[in-house]
């Protein structure tokens, strides 16, 4: 079952999808990000590992290896998705 992350802050306009797939390519992961109304961004990656989703999100969150991404991530919700993978941005 894939895991769906919303990500808020300044994530439109400012290579976030990008930013996202780039550390999910990294880590080996398959997924999606899509900008949702009302200025969040929906990410889902296909794993159902909890520990793998954490370190995903501590990435994003942390940019430790510093790639590009003009905005900033706030915060980051994370729950249970049914269905496929499927968005604007898929990696």
């Amino acid at each position: 079952m894939p895991i769906e992350l919303i990500l808020s802050g300044k994530v439109q306009g400012v290579a976030c999808r990008h930013y996202c797939s780039r550390y999910g390519r990294m880590m080996g992961l398959h997924g999606s990000a899509t900008n949702l109304y009302g200025g969040t961004v929906r990410v889902l990656i296909d794993t159902d590992d909890d520990g793998t989703a954490r370190a995903y999100m501590r990435a994003l969150m942390q940019n430790p290896r510093q790639l590009t991404f003009y905005g900033f991530i706030e915060r980051i919700d994370l729950r249970g998705c049914e269905g496929p993978i499927e968005g604007d941005y898929v990696f």
